[in-house]
This record gives structure tokens, C-alpha cells and sequence, in this order.
């Protein structure tokens, strides 16, 4: 097999990774415009899985996966499959939607162009590359 084909085969068989390489795992940031209220994603060590925290207030649930996981692969948003292959958008934003008559606590895990995604109600996005 020649080096394109290689190349071909791996690009198909994981088309969107995190860009982590032998034990070095480097804070992401966030594109410019993609959140507002966020623009870093920071590796927890202890938890082995990457942590995006944004306000809830500002952003929704759906919009900070979207960029978590954009900048996990270094992938433009547009590029990577539709949120709603994994998850309904709109019932997550409504899952964790903020206000004072909806004080839910919890988390909901699923999975995602490849990573296990959790979402807390306390604004917290985890993406675990494993």
C-alpha cells in the first residue's frame, strides 16, 4: 500500500481525534467566536479528561459541546457532524436551561464524534478522549 493509501485508511477509519500527542496534553483554546463566555479547555489529570467551563447564562449547553469538541479535533464547527447525530440539541439546551423555577441538578453523558461528552447543570462540559 503507498503512502496516500495509508493516509486514506487512517483518515477513514478515525476521521476526527483529539490532537494529543504521547502523554502531552495541552490547554485548547477556544475559537474566538464560537463562545462567549468561555475560550479555554483545560486537561484535568487527575480525572484524565479535558474540562470546558462556561457561564450557562451566556451560552448553551449545545454551543459549548460544539466548540469543545471543535477545538479537541481542530476541526471547523461546520465540519464536524451534527450535534443531533448524538444528541437532540434543542432537548439538551432545555435540559439545562437556568432559571430560578428550574433548579435541576445532575449530568448526561453520551457520545460524540468519538468522545464520551458529559454535561453538568453547573456549567461544566467534559470530553473524555478515550
Amino acid at each position: 500500500m503507498d503512502q496516500q493509501d495509508s493516509n486514506t485508511t487512517k483518515a477513514n477509519v478515525f476521521p476526527q481525534q483529539a490532537v494529543v500527542d504521547d502523554g502531552d496534553y495541552p490547554d485548547l483554546r477556544i475559537e474566538n467566536d464560537l463562545l462567549d463566555s468561555a475560550d479555554e479547555i483545560t486537561y484535568h489529570e487527575d480525572d484524565k479528561v479535558y474540562r470546558l467551563e462556561y457561564d450557562q447564562s451566556v451560552d448553551t449547553p449545545s454551543e459549548a459541546v460544539v466548540a469543545a469538541v471543535a477545538a479537541m479535533t481542530h476541526t471547523d464547527p461546520m465540519a464536524l457532524d451534527p450535534l443531533y447525530s448524538a444528541i437532540d440539541p434543542s432537548a439538551l439546551d432545555d435540559l439545562f436551561a437556568t432559571s430560578p423555577a428550574h433548579r435541576r441538578r445532575g449530568q448526561i453523558v453520551f457520545r460524540y464524534s468519538g468522545f464520551e461528552i458529559m454535561v453538568s447543570t453547573h456549567g461544566v462540559i467534559e470530553v473524555n478522549p478515550r
